[in-house]
């Protein structure tokens, strides 16, 4: 597999960084990375895992599991999702919410704020 790999990205331009969520629907998490710097996984609770800049340990990027449960959760208050309305920040605001420990809430308020404006489009969290 990786053979198959390197012969696929032979002579492939890699592009520019993007900001960019990517869910995984298998996996039902999302993950972002803020900034392009190489990255070391800490894990915050059974939810939240943070990316710390390998050299400088600052947050580059985050990853949240569970956001079908996250979006039930929001469901149950009555938050409806339109494709304007949703929002990275407001996974992490529910994850908050989820997290069994409200100790590790600063890690959630800290990504949030950096995600508040980052939209999503609903359809990617749809059952397939």
């Amino acid at each position: 597999m990786a053979n198959d790999l390197m012969n696929y990205l032979a002579g492939k331009d890699v592009g520019q960084f993007m900001p960019r969520p990517h869910y995984s629907r298998e996996g039902d998490f999302l993950t972002f990375f803020f900034r392009d710097d190489e990255a070391i996984a800490e894990r915050i609770d059974e939810l939240l895992t943070v990316y710390l800049s390998a050299q400088t340990r600052e947050l580059v990027g985050a990853k949240i599991k569970g956001v079908q449960r996250i979006l039930s959760t929001l469901g149950s208050f009555g938050v409806t999702i339109t494709d304007e309305d949703l929002t990275l920040g407001m996974l992490f605001l529910a994850g908050m919410a989820v997290s069994k420990d409200p100790a590790h809430k600063n890690e959630y308020v800290r990504i949030g704020e950096l995600a508040r404006s980052v939209r999503l489009d609903p359809k990617e969290f749809q059952p397939a």
